[in-house]
């Protein structure tokens, strides 16, 4: 009995690849300049259009409805 799965559930190895290599991701990370450039691109460049993007549209519709603009940030 002892070290038998109980459940009868196969792994899947995929899975389990996958779940083991997000836990050791400190030790495959190397800072790049591609690294970099991803971050500022995902960290940075597309949260600020989505925050750019969106304060438009309340412009937009502020400017259509009469209403005074609003100041964001």
């Amino acid at each position: 009995m002892a070290g038998s799965d109980p459940t009868g559930v196969k792994q899947n190895a995929f899975v389990e690849a996958n779940g083991y290599a997000r836990e050791v991701v400190e030790r495959g990370f190397r800072l790049r300049p591609r690294t970099i450039g991803l971050f500022a691109v995902f960290g940075v460049f597309v949260p600020t259009m989505i925050y750019r993007g969106a304060v438009m549209d309340f412009d937009a519709n502020d400017a259509r409805y009469g209403r005074p603009r609003k100041k964001f940030l």
